[in-house]
């Protein structure tokens, strides 16, 4: 039968169905139903006349199905027991699922915030499985055009509007050198100091200037970038090894802290605050799974926000 058929038929005419073979009775089965009798009644004229067949006839016991009704009765409960549990609420079992999870996120974002997180999953979801990707540009509107499920970003102006987030934190730029920089001594950076020496940006799209250049640029400013490179992380180790200033994410510095010999120091001007968002697709949001995960997530990675951001203001 072509679709076109299957549409011109009530289908809900099958639970009326499915209800007289059980309860043999035009009553009972319009109580089951919560119909009225005769509303019954006028869906089996019609399952009659679409199965050609009388389909049940009267006795002094009630009705008896015909031989085309009895032989209907074991498919129509299968295919109504299919069409149930296709219909139920969708559940997810994290102890039992094997489903792997797309992700996007920067190598910092990786480093700083989701990494932490996955002992936390892995105990609940023993067989979970994830892959996490990078991006360049605006990666919600990579969620809008099908991309990754789920992604950490600092979201831009644009937001399509079939893109949801929960906040984590806010952050700002901070400036690192290495502990035995000449301008480590100093408990404070001057705005003078920080314009002489040389600087690394990290630029995941190839850009010429970051927010740091932005800022600068409004005060009729300029600093000297004598390196830019994309990673975030392979920055610290240069960083290390130079006397470079690097320009980062807070939150960022204070997750490698304790790994690098490094100082951090507060920026001598102002630059604009962002904030860290998990983002999703309309398509995903009432999806169970993808439902726990976010939750999972979004608990830890605020969480892990918190805890670096004392870091940075232990007071």
């Amino acid at each position: 039968m072509q679709l076109a058929d299957l549409a011109r038929h009530d289908l809900n005419a099958l639970v009326t169905l499915h209800a007289l073979l059980d309860s043999r009775s035009v009553s009972r089965a319009a109580e089951r139903l919560n119909l009225s009798q005769p509303a019954v009644s006028r869906t089996l004229a019609k399952l009659r006349q679409a199965f050609d067949d009388p389909l049940f006839v009267r006795t002094h016991r009630g009705l008896r199905p015909t031989a085309r009704a009895e032989a209907l009765g074991p498919p129509l409960a299968k295919l109504l027991q299919e069409l149930g549990a296709l219909l139920a609420p969708p559940t997810f079992d994290p102890a039992s699922t094997t489903r792997r999870f797309n992700l996007a996120s920067t190598d910092y974002g990786m480093h700083a915030f989701l990494a932490p997180q996955w002992r936390t999953l892995k105990e609940e979801a023993p067989h979970l499985r994830l892959e996490v990707e990078s991006y360049r540009g605006s990666i919600e509107h990579q969620l809008d055009e099908g991309g990754p499920e789920l992604a950490i970003s600092v979201p831009g102006e644009r937001v399509p509007a079939s893109v949801h987030g929960r906040e984590i934190g806010a952050d700002r730029f901070v400036c690192v050198m290495r502990e035995e920089h000449p301008l480590a001594a100093k408990e404070a950076l001057d705005l003078d100091d920080f314009l002489a020496a040389d600087h690394q940006l990290v630029s995941m799209g190839g850009d010429d200037r970051g927010a740091v250049d932005l800022a600068l640029e409004r005060e009729g400013l300029a600093r000297r970038v004598s390196l830019r490179q994309p990673h975030f992380l392979a920055s610290f180790s240069t960083t290390q090894h130079s006397d470079l200033l690097l320009c980062v994410p807070g939150c960022l510095a204070a997750s490698v802290i304790d790994h690098w010999p490094l100082a951090l120091r507060a920026l001598p001007l102002e630059v604009s605050a962002f904030s860290y968002w998990l983002v999703w697709h309309e398509r995903h949001h009432a999806d169970a799974g993808h439902a726990w995960l976010r939750e999972r997530l979004f608990h830890g990675l605020t969480a892990r926000y918190r805890v670096l951001s004392e870091r940075l203001d232990p007071s």
